[in-house]
């Protein structure tokens, strides 16, 4: 494993997920997941462009497909290894999401909160209007509701993952 490897895998531990890419929910999780701790300050390595289904980085499903060879294999360099504690706290952020959202709704949710999150970061929107993120959304074939975007403002506040 390399560092940004190593990287990788201590922040999904960190988010109580593990490094999957068997499905195609599997690599959305760890796509938005790890879009997601950079956005709250985990510095992993990472550039990411907006594609199908959100943000992503090809680089991502490249070392999580490492990973998970390494992993079947028995190996885990990760294991010697620990985040600093201004990176899992960091991380903690988004552990409040990650715990209380049931596995097969979990896809479905950091999609939509990394999308959101890319719009305001990379100023697509003029702001945290719900109804200019959904329109918006809307543009590029992503159907989520005024009021999921609003949930998602909401939860990503009240999470500290946006101001």
């Amino acid at each position: 494993m390399e560092r940004r490897q190593i990287g990788l895998k201590l922040a999904m531990d960190r988010l109580g997920l593990d490094v999957k890419v068997e499905t195609f929910d599997d690599r959305l999780i760890l796509q938005k997941a790890i879009y997601l701790a950079q956005a709250v300050g985990a510095n992993l390595g990472y550039y990411y462009r907006w594609y199908l289904r959100g943000p992503y980085c090809p680089a991502v499903a490249e070392d999580g497909f490492a990973i998970e060879a390494e992993l079947s294999q028995g190996m885990d360099k990760a294991r010697n290894w620990a985040l600093d504690a201004g990176s899992a706290a960091k991380l903690g952020r988004i552990r409040g999401i990650t715990d209380v959202t049931p596995r097969e709704k979990l896809a479905r949710k950091l999609e939509l909160l990394a999308s959101v999150h890319f719009l305001i970061d990379r100023r697509q929107v003029s702001g945290k209007d719900p109804m200019e993120i959904a329109q918006t959304l809307r543009r590029f074939d992503k159907l989520f509701t005024v009021q999921q975007v609003a949930a998602a403002l909401q939860e990503m506040a009240s999470n500290g993952i946006i101001s």
